[in-house]
């Protein structure tokens, strides 16, 4: 009993303490730049950021989180640059990069951390082209922020956001899985991708809106990228829910997916008037190799080259979609070894609404499928 009642207190002080050592630094009132503000913090501390525009580049410190000073109506929700609402605190406190010479994020996170830490209510943007490196305007690398509130725009370097972990091609796996929470952002009018979800990343990419994200003048056809609203490269899984994309050169975008024990799921997101798909994905190389993913609830219509286009994936589950009115099929599967695909509103795709590839094992039930301009179903290469 003794020996409880020591610990108690000893958890009691901990936590007085801590909550003690953490303070509130203010810019410019306390210091005049936000580097300022970071060099003095310590872990626990919160940087608040008047309104203004702050030309620096910013690199968060391990537990100190990065916050636009509300006062009375910044938590007001007012008209934003797309169609969601955002925080009057997120427009009138601006991080600009346009007069930095030298590559760089314009914000990063530390590297290999598990600190709770949070970037909230900015807008960041401006890069210009750099040689090398392409880069993005938000880095984190395996750390698991929140990133939430923000606008991102205006990077002619490359993309909004990087989540990664490293690995294949960008460097040697680095040993934290990255787990942010990226929530309520908007991100638009990016050369790349708006969020990209690279190796050794599981994010939760959640009621964000993504618009004119991409490559001008990028043609898929030839090979390009042509940039994503919600990008995945090789091993990323992030979890991809309740997002708006549209006008971007894919609505959510897998490229050169490698394999991973998690499946990769995509929900309850609305994705339209994108350059290519709605949603497509595609392996690294000609070999499958545990590839999987669940694709439900959303709502895929009028992009300009089909619903949701699958290529050399091991499972695939398509259920409770609506896929409508865009220029191509609805669902285009190519060498997918399994696909459930149940449930789904496919209806007046301007080819098939459901065309399957070299599809081995497929159950297709209990879908609505009318007034496509070719087929309702076009089976291809089928053997069984």
């Amino acid at each position: 009993m003794r020996l409880k009642f020591g610990f108690v207190i000893l958890l009691l002080t901990i936590a007085l303490t801590n909550g003690a050592m953490a303070k509130d630094i203010f810019v410019p009132d306390d210091h005049r730049t936000i580097g300022e503000a970071f060099n003095a913090a310590t872990f626990g501390d919160t940087v608040y950021v008047k309104p203004g525009t702050y030309k620096e580049r910013i690199k968060i410190k391990e537990g100190v989180n990065l916050v636009s000073f509300a006062g009375a109506d910044g938590n007001d929700l007012v008209d934003g640059p797309g169609n969601k609402k955002v925080l009057r605190r997120t427009l009138r406190t601006i991080i600009d990069g346009s007069g930095l010479k030298t590559p760089g994020y314009l914000v990063s996170f530390p590297q290999e951390s598990t600190a709770p830490m949070r970037l909230d209510g900015f807008t960041i943007q401006n890069l210009p082209k750099y040689r090398e490196p392409n880069v993005f305007l938000v880095e984190i690398r395996a750390c698991s922020p929140e990133v939430v509130n923000n606008i991102v725009t205006g990077n002619r370097s490359w993309g909004g956001i990087l989540s990664t972990g490293l690995g294949l091609g960008m460097g040697p796996p680095l040993k934290i899985e990255a787990r942010p929470v990226i929530r309520n952002n908007v991100i638009y009018d990016n050369y790349g991708s708006g969020i990209s979800n690279a190796p050794h990343a599981i994010a939760l990419v959640t009621d964000n809106e993504l618009f004119d994200n991409r490559f001008p003048g990028a043609d898929e056809a030839k090979g390009e990228l042509v940039g994503a609203g919600i990008g995945i490269r090789e091993s990323g899984r992030p979890t991809i829910e309740n997002n708006v994309c549209y006008q971007n050169g894919v609505g959510i975008g897998g490229l050169n997916l490698d394999s991973h024990d998690r499946e990769l799921i995509i929900r309850n997101n609305i994705l339209y008037n994108n350059k290519t798909a709605g949603i497509g994905l595609r392996p690294i190389s000609s070999e499958k190799s545990n590839i999987r993913a669940v694709i439900e609830n959303n709502k895929v219509y009028g992009n300009l080259e089909g619903g949701i286009r699958m290529s050399k994936m091991d499972s695939v589950v398509i259920r409770y979609n609506t896929v409508s009115g865009n220029k191509e099929a609805g669902l285009l599967f190519t060498n997918v070894d399994e696909a459930f695909i149940e449930d789904n509103e496919i209806h007046g795709n301007l080819t098939a609404g459901i065309r399957l590839l070299d599809v081995p094992d497929a159950i297709v039930r209990r879908n609505h499928i009318y007034q496509n301009a070719t087929a309702g179903i076009d089976f291809i290469g089928w053997d069984r």
